[in-house]
């Protein structure tokens, strides 16, 4: 594990614990305002055209050249890469044994796995425990804010696009990996390029959605609602008219 990694473990022992989530916490907590939806709904329809020109049919057809394997591979790779920061936001959540996970995870899949290649941790019953500083702010009891679209990334909000821009200066992997810039700038667009693959499957619902912007507004706060709190979100109360 590079050691400004495991210098910022250290240094963030002393956080842990701290979170604030609780299993009686309203779920309508993670549903955003839409302050500027006539602009976020432009950028949408902008994302949605390059989208469609650019992007998909490149995933398409990576998708078709690509052994499955090879891919699989690819995904393990990238997934591995961000290991140390699942750590780091574990840690700072109180989230001890997710966080070994993670470290055991970085540590056996980036050496008996190949650079992360093969998941090798997984075969050992130690599933990805991913955390970004989006859920971190979450768990200290920070909103989420305003919802934004944001153009080429997609959906956020203020707290998580925040969490996104801080994990980036704390850790960007394929910066990490070489100081070339070609190799950094191939290995972003790859990974891009990985990430819309495993969109592909979900192209034929939103095509059939009447107003796509609403349904992923509605669908990117159920998943942040879900990963915050790790696949049990807090159950709303049913109002009942007598």
């Amino acid at each position: 594990m590079p050691r400004f990694v495991i210098s910022l473990l250290l240094s963030t022992l002393i956080l842990g614990g701290c979170s604030t989530l609780k299993p009686t916490d309203s779920p309508n907590s993670e549903i955003t305002s839409d302050p500027v939806e006539g602009i976020n709904r432009g950028i949408y329809a902008f994302n949605d055209v390059a989208d469609k020109a650019i992007l998909k049919p490149v995933a398409k057809g990576y998708n078709a050249v690509v052994p499955k394997p090879a891919q699989q591979g690819v995904t393990n790779f990238f997934s591995n890469l961000g290991e140390p920061l699942n750590a780091i936001n574990n840690l700072l959540q109180g989230k001890f044994d997710r966080t070994l996970a993670s470290i055991y995870r970085f540590t056996v899949n980036s050496t008996v796995g190949l650079f992360g290649l093969m998941d090798v941790a997984k075969v050992h019953d130690v599933d990805v425990a991913h955390e970004d500083f989006g859920q971190t702010l979450a768990s200290w009891g920070v909103g989420p804010g305003p919802y934004f679209m944001m153009p080429f990334l997609g959906p956020t909000n203020l707290r998580d696009g925040i969490g996104r821009v801080t994990s980036g200066f704390v850790y960007y992997p394929t910066v990490d990996i070489s100081d070339n810039s070609d190799t950094q700038t191939g290995l972003s667009i790859l990974q891009i390029v990985d990430a819309r693959v495993s969109l592909l499957g979900l192209d034929p619902v939103l095509e059939q959605q009447v107003d796509p912007y609403s349904f992923i507004k509605t669908a990117y706060e159920q998943n942040r609602l879900n990963v915050i709190y790790d696949g049990q979100p807090p159950v709303a109360e049913e109002d009942f008219d007598f």
